[in-house]
């Protein structure tokens, strides 16, 4: 691992020509430009927000739902267009890294890094509406650093995986769509724990916190929506 560091810290320059690359191909025909990444991850909140909070009429407690939703999509979305962009990522880039010689894991961390520069400004985005709408944030903003060094660590990590299955059995696409729709709808993005706690036993709850996500969406919600851990606590008793 130690190793592996090292190699990226020394190959920064080359990550970072590859970034800009993925930005320039992503961004550089549609009109809009980078203004989509700002624009697409709020036209997917206005449509959940709509459809579970003004026909399924969804609340929750403590902070606004609106809020609640934000949280979940945009990091969500880093998460699934890191790992759905890093698939196919060396078989797409093969020629280029036979060409240049360096580490294949560089393509897929590139991919990561190209979604968490999209990320960015929706965080932005959220950090500013949770101080208007809250008047103010948590006292756990500081550790807000360390959820997104996790979350990092975490897409990287599955994003190496898929790609180097991709090379051996292709269907891994087709079955990586499924497991990610199933993984969006069993994490609590607009819903609550204490909804899933309230309808499961003990022991498919217990099996269904083992989510990685639903710990790193309460992390991110604890550490930017100010009253959410107070909900939490008081809710589940269990943070």
């Amino acid at each position: 691992m130690i190793k592996i560091i090292k190699e990226i810290i020394l190959r920064r320059s080359l990550l970072y020509q590859l970034v800009i690359k993925n930005l320039k191909l992503q961004y550089s025909r549609p009109t809009l430009g980078f203004f989509w990444a700002i624009l697409l991850p709020i036209l997917m909140v206005a449509v959940f927000y709509l459809v579970f909070s003004l026909i399924l009429n969804v609340k929750t407690k403590q902070v606004p739902f609106l809020l609640y939703l934000m949280s979940a999509i945009f990091s969500w979305r880093f998460f699934q267009s890191s790992v759905t962009g890093s698939v196919s990522c060396l078989m797409d880039n093969k020629y280029l890294i036979k060409e240049s010689k360096f580490p294949q894991y560089i393509v897929p961390i590139s991919v990561v890094l190209t979604a968490a520069v999209n990320f960015l400004p929706s965080l932005f985005i959220l950090l500013i509406s949770a101080a208007i709408m809250l008047k103010g944030w948590p006292f756990f903003i500081i550790a807000l650093p360390f959820i997104m060094l996790v979350h990092l660590g975490f897409t990287v990590g599955l994003s190496l995986i898929v790609s180097v299955i991709y090379i051996r059995m292709r269907d891994i696409k087709y079955l990586l769509e499924i497991l990610l729709l199933a993984l969006f709808y069993l994490t609590p993005i607009f819903y609550s724990l204490n909804m899933v706690k309230e309808r499961f036993s003990e022991i498919a709850f217990k099996i269904y916190i083992y989510n990685p996500f639903v710990g790193l969406l309460s992390l991110y919600r604890i550490a930017t929506l100010k009253g959410f851990y107070a909900s939490i606590k008081a809710d589940l008793g269990i943070l």
